[in-house]
């Protein structure tokens, strides 16, 4: 039971401290990439590669409404024959940065997730992105790490417990969502 209760504490600690400006942020980001009709990107490893896919499948499927114009969005996660092929042929370093030269335009908006910050095919495709032009958001955990250091908006949740840390991002995904669609509530220039 101690386990239990420890962990639901630095649960509870780590979404109390989410830097509620950054997540509005976030969601005016998000907004304005659909306004513009820009695309988005999600990308991860791992825990983060599931919340990358599952961002992407609630932005796209979860903001739909009656004559609405549809989100833009796409996870890199979820090709395997090109990831595996990326990473078989050019190394895994360059699974993402590479899918982003056929895809990305200046303008559209990258959504880097990663616990640590420090993932090199993360850095290379926020690197990448940036000689694009692109908007770019780090959702991460522990201290940010380089990743920090290189996005126009990092959202660090503080902890280095991977568990709550990837908990907390998809918290961040859900509060997202809802942002998004009260916005898009409010403002009916999204209907077609």
């Amino acid at each position: 039971m101690d386990n239990i209760e420890a962990y639901l504490q630095q649960l509870t600690r780590a979404v109390e401290s989410l830097p509620r400006d950054r997540l509005t942020e976030l969601g005016e980001l998000l907004y304005r990439a659909y306004r513009n009709e820009k695309q988005v990107f999600t990308l991860g490893n791992g825990g983060s590669a599931s919340t990358a896919s599952h961002m992407a499948a609630d932005l796209a499927k979860n903001t739909i409404g009656p004559n609405m114009r549809r989100f833009r969005i796409l996870s890199l996660n979820d090709n395997q024959a090109m990831l595996t092929a990326l990473a078989n042929d050019l190394g895994y370093d360059q699974v993402f940065s590479e899918q982003l030269q056929n895809l990305i335009r200046a303008g559209d908006l990258l959504i880097a997730i990663s616990a640590s910050g420090n993932s090199p095919n993360v850095l290379n495709a926020i690197r990448y992105a940036q000689r694009q032009s692109a908007e770019v958001v780090g959702i991460l955990g522990f201290e940010g790490g380089e990743a920090a250091r290189m996005v126009d908006l990092a959202i660090v949740v503080p902890s280095d417990h991977y568990g709550v840390v990837e908990d907390v991002h998809l918290i961040i995904n859900h509060i997202i969502v809802d942002y998004f669609k009260a916005k898009l509530g409010a403002d009916q220039a999204w209907v077609v």
